[in-house]
């Protein structure tokens, strides 16, 4: 196996284990109407997104930096891998939980006659 052959079968694998986890979590319970609920809006800061780019360039840097007789350089590949997943399912639980509060309403009142 050549090394472009390689990072496309890690590539290939990454975009499946992602699917596959959205899949997952988009599938868990029926929900009584496909469409965001009144109210969704911009979301939250987040630092997942730079959290995702770290992962890519520590992914890209395995494969990119390797020695001569090795197809990736593990202390970056395996630290990459473990970051881009854990970022996954972090958005993937980050977006859950907004569609949520969304649904439920303000948890902590919005100056509605309610107390603070």
């Amino acid at each position: 196996m050549t090394d472009t052959q390689f990072g496309y079968l890690i590539l290939g694998a990454g975009i499946v284990l992602v699917l596959g986890l959205v899949y997952a979590a988009a599938s868990r319970g029926s929900r009584p109407h496909l469409t965001p609920p009144a109210g969704v809006h911009l979301p939250p800061p987040s630092w997942l997104p730079f959290q995702f780019a770290a992962a890519a360039a520590l992914l890209g840097g395995g494969l990119a930096f390797r020695p001569d007789d090795q197809i990736a350089n593990w202390f970056l590949l395996v630290p990459g891998l473990i970051l881009f997943i854990l970022t996954a399912v972090g958005w993937i639980r980050a977006a859950g939980r907004e569609w949520h509060e969304t649904e439920d309403g303000p948890s902590h009142g919005s100056g509605h006659g309610a107390p603070h």
